[in-house]
């Protein structure tokens, strides 16, 4: 998709961090993420970078990628026709490190950050829009969707402590947009503190900053398994 001028102007201040640092060690195998995906054979992480790289202009968008096959995603992106609008930098031993190196990356004159899980190749572009909205009024917005099942917490023996309210509970997609200032004093908090977490929004709550959801009811899966690439790819093709 090539790039929009009239997009690209309203998300002037605007980068994009798309995480695929990874290992992928519940997947299994090669590296998920540059495993094709639907019938073009794109692979899976180029997905989500040919849906929101035409709204942003070069360089503010940063794949961050293990070290050691950096070269097979620059050779995808080349393959792909989107390295000319993408910049990539090697990751840290975790998702968090990965994530600052990516904060370190973007030019200066971006003021919101938006963090993209590559291996979430269904985003859209209106999602995006509404969480990059969302930061601007609260400081923080992020994609999640309302949980629907009945969610047990258990101790390390599977067995049931308590059910939370199922209507507090919602589960946590991307993209995840922050004013940029709040996202790096909110790592750089966690760094301070020793403090592990499992995705950015967490950071932010560490740091005492607000958060706000942004709901999401289209398919916004994250390819996890196996057979969540299949589902992924039916979906894609639909």
């Amino acid at each position: 998709m090539p790039p929009n001028p009239s997009l690209q102007n309203e998300f002037k201040d605007v980068g994009l961090i798309v995480a695929a640092g990874g290992s992928a060690t519940r997947f299994g195998g090669p590296n998920k993420l540059l495993l094709p995906l639907g019938t073009d054979g794109l692979p899976v992480f180029c997905h989500c970078l040919q849906a929101l790289t035409p709204l942003l202009t070069a360089p503010r968008s940063i794949l961050v990628v293990p070290e050691a096959q950096a070269s097979a995603f620059l050779d995808a992106l080349k393959n792909a026709h989107l390295d000319s609008s993408v910049t990539v930098v090697p990751g840290g031993r975790s998702r968090q490190e990965s994530v600052q190196c990516g904060l370190q990356a973007l030019p200066t004159e971006v003021s919101i950050v938006a963090v993209q899980d590559a291996a979430r190749p269904l985003v859209s572009q209106e999602l995006f829009r509404r969480c990059v909205n969302t930061a601007r009024q609260h400081g923080a917005g992020i994609a999640a969707a309302p949980v629907t099942d009945t969610i047990k917490i258990a101790d390390s023996n599977g067995m049931i402590l308590s059910t939370p309210e199922r209507a507090t509970l919602w589960a946590a997609q991307t993209p995840q947009v922050f004013r940029k200032n709040l996202l790096t004093a909110a790592y750089a908090r966690c760094q301070q503190e020793n403090r592990q977490v499992t995705d950015d929004a967490q950071a932010m709550e560490i740091a005492g900053y607000p958060v706000a959801l942004v709901e999401n009811l289209d398919p916004n899966p994250k390819i996890t398994r196996p057979d969540d690439l299949a589902m992924t790819a039916t979906l894609l093709a639909k």
